[in-house]
């Protein structure tokens, strides 16, 4: 027996837009996100979802809002889905960051597994979060078809996770254009 995931990407945010990096609580969806979200809801149909599970900053609240709103489920939000804390480079450009902390944005960019912003998470910390976040949803859902709501680093770190794919290949799975996609699991997948 096998649990199906849809990761879903939530549409695009006023701080994405602006090609800045997100805080812990988010920033909201534009109208193109919107867009886009409303299009992915519609694709879902389809899937049999029984079950919407999402972080709880505010992209991933709205985007599964607007899910639910197709879907008729109602969201579980959990915080441990939420996206990466990118500690004191939340709101900065990465022109800003390049300037500011050249060596360690050269670490994110190339090793990205253990490369850890001022004040934030490495995303190796957040794969292991993720990791305990999935194997809490696999065995509530077993057998079900959910959907996973993250913002885009967290899919990608999702994706490494699903694919056992190394981090350090994280930005090779990593796409702002990117809205979803399913992966078939069995139970022990992530033992």
């Amino acid at each position: 027996m096998t649990a199906r995931i849809h990761v879903v990407q939530t549409g695009q945010t006023t701080w994405e837009a602006d090609k800045r990096f997100e805080s812990p609580n988010g920033s909201p969806l534009t109208d193109v996100g919107i867009r886009t979200v409303q299009t992915i809801a519609c694709e879902l149909v389809t899937e049999e979802i029984v079950a919407i599970y999402a972080g709880d900053a505010e992209a991933e609240q709205q985007t599964a809002d607007i899910l639910t709103q197709e879907l008729g489920l109602k969201v579980q939000f959990r915080p441990d889905l939420r996206d990466l804390n990118y500690g004191l480079w939340q709101g900065l450009t990465v022109d800003e960051i390049k300037r500011r902390q050249p060596k360690l944005y050269k670490q994110w960019t190339e090793s990205p597994a253990t490369a850890c912003p001022p004040g934030g998470e490495a995303p190796f910390d957040a794969s292991q979060r993720l990791r305990a976040a999935l194997k809490a949803v696999i065995k509530r859902r077993k057998n079900a078809s959910i959907a996973l709501v993250a913002r885009p680093t967290i899919v990608g770190v999702l994706r490494c996770l699903l694919t056992e794919t190394d981090l350090d290949a994280l930005w090779t799975l990593v796409d702002t254009g990117f809205t979803w996609t399913s992966f078939e699991l069995a139970p022990d997948v992530l033992a």
